[in-house]
């Protein structure tokens, strides 16, 4: 018979629960609002993100309706973006392709962004509150095993 592990091992595997249920709803969400695939999904998520990454450390655009305009958004290369992801080139290229035959990003001087107008619609706001309500769901699971934050 073995004996019951540590009480810290315990919470970190519900904590580990806790995130692991974030991750996939996240994900699943990012399923949903690529129509189904997840990889374009990924692709787009972090193109959003490596345009906008300089802006972070200038704080601003913290509302869900203060969405960065064009000219502040940095373009970024398609091999930037399939290395920061970890993919074949090729792979990326054609996710990126997609995403541009869609509208969902455009190909300016020095690689490719999200447009703003690609980010203000209603879908993108209602994947934001979503997103933002299961953030809060895990914050409340891990408050709830003592971790305050």
């Amino acid at each position: 018979m073995s004996a019951a592990p540590p009480a810290n091992a315990t919470a970190a595997r519900a904590a580990a629960r806790h995130s692991a249920d974030y991750v996939l709803r996240s994900l699943n969400l990012l399923g949903q609002l690529s129509g189904g695939h997840l990889l374009t999904g990924l692709v787009s998520l972090a193109l959003t993100q490596a345009n906008v990454a300089h802006l972070m450390t200038k704080g601003g655009y913290t509302e869900i309706d203060d969405i960065p305009p064009d000219a502040e958004r940095r373009p970024v290369s398609v091999l930037s973006l399939a290395a920061s992801l970890g993919l074949p080139y090729e792979t990326t290229r054609r996710h990126v392709e997609i995403l541009i035959r869609g509208g969902h990003c455009v190909r300016v001087k020095g690689g490719v962004i999200t447009p703003a107008s690609a980010l203000d619609t209603a879908l993108h706001r209602e994947f934001l509150a979503a997103n933002l309500a299961n953030l809060r769901r895990l914050y409340r699971g891990l408050h709830a095993l003592g971790l305050d934050f």
